[in-house]
């Protein structure tokens, strides 16, 4: 773990301490801010997922930076099918990146010299990176002896306990003897500033291969080749991470100037919020977008990732279940090595990551447990354990058992349970500065319909501890051929929850919107073979492809404000054979911005898509277009 084996608390200083307006110590990424190897990296990964006979984009090395190599190894397996054991696959990569230093060793500009400053000026220096030991030693064994009283790396680290874990730095900190909020660290990756973030250091962010959002305690640099003592001393001027400022660093040549600019986080539809995360704010009119991100469509949605997250508030990740009352796990057909990337991807981006809780158990088993307070606050509690293990920016509640399978004569002893329930869980989410998003089924307008609809969520009651409720206003049909959101059930369903909640929490409404469709038989001719598929799912990716390879001239429905087309399947095997007509229907790009609309005349705060990776191109950018264009307004003309 370090230069000298000695424990840290037992060391002498290695030089003078400090001058006291100087950091009591600094801490160094390596890649990619003391040493610029990430293209090094990226060589040898390319080298061994092309020797399984594959490709490595430049999306999934990207993706992984900053990851402890054991995670990345993982990413590997998943996405490069690299057929080798996470271990072996970790020092393939080493050899290839080590082969390459061992020519040349690309240290960043002003690294070095910056380093030799503190060392002159006696302020302890550790290297706290995520590589391994036998990486670490050539870059050391290139600097002259002494630069780092100690040097942390990723194998030397608890398991589990890596970047962006505050742990490494918490370990530098104490090997530097010093407290970490009187510590600058120094780093390039997403992942690493929150890692030190976290530990409570100052952190001076060099973008390199990922893009630095500017938050609270990061000051940014364009580059260390001006940096200087005085400079890192000056990030002590302002509030700590955790204020509710964000400052930018911009250093010109000497004589040197800094100038930190303050910005006040903006606050949109939101009374709890852990910063915007550099999002501009959005034109009068327009409407948030949160979306789900099952995983099963993972593949696609990280290909897209670059252009889908900078134009969301929240994601949800769709692959968590409670299913007891401290029990909270990931769906057992979740690729362990895609979640745990995507999860990264979006906690290094600008939305805020607000995974999904669905009820997993049984009829009546989550209605019991918010019966009783005792296991309600139990409950609680393990949703909130849960929040600080994937270190959340919120959660979203999608507990349907409560409509679909308890069944209706249940409602009126849950509902005010479960209103007691999101009352005690937002409390205690927002304590730790997190929000509570609830997905539920709709209400309908009674005075149209006859029928108010899943009333036993109550949506008035919570409207108030709540910072957004998502209306899943769609899968109108599903036991029986049908429309996926029919354009005038679209409308009792926001007019019902529009009457049902105080106008002053509208903006915490949330249009749930499709860009999928069903697949359905219609007709059966014959006896069909057990291999005969029933109903299935098309998607706004998928369908064009579908009506080309089978024939259908797709119509579209005015009236439903969806598209759709017939075909012929026939479907043998050795003993039976059958004729299917089936009929596709979906909603599309033109039918998304058209419920976008209605949310968005309302006065909604906001849409909600289901979900990334079902929506093509199209799709994508009539979402975009029609929830951030100003509102029109209507006049007599």
């Amino acid at each position: 773990m370090s230069q000298d084996d000695t424990p840290a608390s037992d060391r002498p200083p290695a030089t003078e301490p400090p001058a006291a307006d100087l950091p009591a110590a600094v801490l160094w990424d390596m890649d990619g801010t003391l040493v610029d190897t990430e293209p090094y990296w990226f060589a040898s990964e390319r080298d061994l997922v092309e020797e399984f006979g594959h490709e490595w984009p430049d999306h999934h090395a990207h993706a992984m930076v900053g990851f402890d190599l054991l995670d990345s190894a993982a990413y590997m397996q998943e996405h490069g099918h690299v057929d080798l054991p996470a271990e072996e696959i970790v020092n393939r990569l080493l050899d290839g990146v080590i082969a390459r230093l061992h020519r040349r060793i690309p240290w960043r500009a002003g690294a070095r010299e910056l380093l030799a400053d503190l060392n002159a000026a006696g302020v302890p220096c550790a290297l706290v990176t995520m590589s391994w030991r036998r990486f670490v030693d050539p870059v050391m064994d290139a600097l002259p002896a002494g630069s780092f009283v100690a040097t942390i790396t990723g194998d030397e680290v608890p398991v589990g306990k890596g970047k962006p874990d505050p742990e490494p730095y918490l370990l530098g900190a104490a090997a530097c003897r010093a407290h970490p909020e009187d510590c600058v660290a120094i780093e390039d990756s997403p992942t690493g500033v929150r890692s030190a973030l976290r530990a409570g250091c100052r952190v001076l962010g060099i973008p390199n291969v990922k893009e630095l959002r500017p938050e609270p305690g990061l000051t940014l640099a364009s580059s260390l080749d001006d940096v200087r003592i005085d400079d890192l001393a000056r990030l002590f001027e302002n509030p700590p991470a955790g204020a509710a400022q964000r400052r930018e660093l911009q250093i010109a040549r000497r004589p040197l100037l800094l100038v930190a600019t303050l910005i006040v986080a903006l606050v949109v539809g939101y009374a709890v919020t852990r910063g915007d995360g550099g999002r501009p704010p959005l034109p009068p009119g327009a409407v948030e977008i949160d979306a789900w991100a099952p995983y099963w469509t993972l593949t696609d949605i990280i290909v897209d990732a670059d252009s889908r997250l900078p134009e969301l508030r929240e994601v949800s990740p769709f692959w968590f279940g409670a299913r007891g009352v401290s029990e909270i796990v990931v769906d057992e057909n979740a690729p362990g090595g895609l979640t745990a990337g995507f999860l990264q991807r979006v906690q290094d981006s600008s939305a805020r990551l607000v995974p999904s809780i669905r009820d997993q158990m049984p009829a009546g088993g989550m209605a019991a447990i918010l019966a009783d307070p005792s296991t309600r606050a139990r409950h609680v509690e393990a949703i909130i354990d849960f929040a600080d293990g994937l270190d959340a920016d919120g959660i979203d509640l999608d507990y349907e058992q409560f409509a679909f399978a308890d069944g209706g004569a249940s409602w009126a002893g849950t509902s005010p349970n479960w209103v007691a329930f999101v009352s005690e869980l937002a409390a205690a989410l927002h304590r730790d500065g997190r929000t509570l998003t609830v997905s539920i089924p709709p209400i309908y307008d009674v005075e149209t319909t006859g029928d108010r609809g899943y009333w036993v969520y109550d949506q008035a009651a919570i409207a108030e501890h709540v910072d957004a409720i998502r209306i899943m206003a769609y899968d109108f049909s599903v036991a029986e051929p049908g429309p996926i959101a029919p354009i005038s059930w679209v409308q009792q369903v926001v007019d019902g929850s529009s009457k049902e909640v105080p106008e002053q929490y509208h903006h915490k409404l949330v249009l749930g919107v499709p860009s999928y469709g069903t697949n359905w038989v219609v007709s059966t001719v014959g006896e069909c073979p057990d291999s005969a598929e029933g109903r299935t799912g098309v998607t706004a990716r998928s369908v064009e492809a579908l009506a080309e390879r089978r024939g259908g001239g797709p119509t579209f429905d005015a009236v439903t404000g969806e598209w759709s087309f017939t075909y012929s399947l026939t479907v043998d095997d050795d003993t039976s054979r059958c004729v299917q007509r089936r009929k596709v229907q979906w909603v599309d790009a033109e039918g998304i911005a058209a419920r976008v609309e209605i949310a968005r005349h309302a006065g909604w705060g906001g849409v909600a898509l289901w979900a990334l990776g079902y929506d093509d191109d199209a799709a994508w950018q009539s979402l975009v277009t029609s929830s951030h264009a100003p509102l029109a307004v209507e006049t007599n003309d």
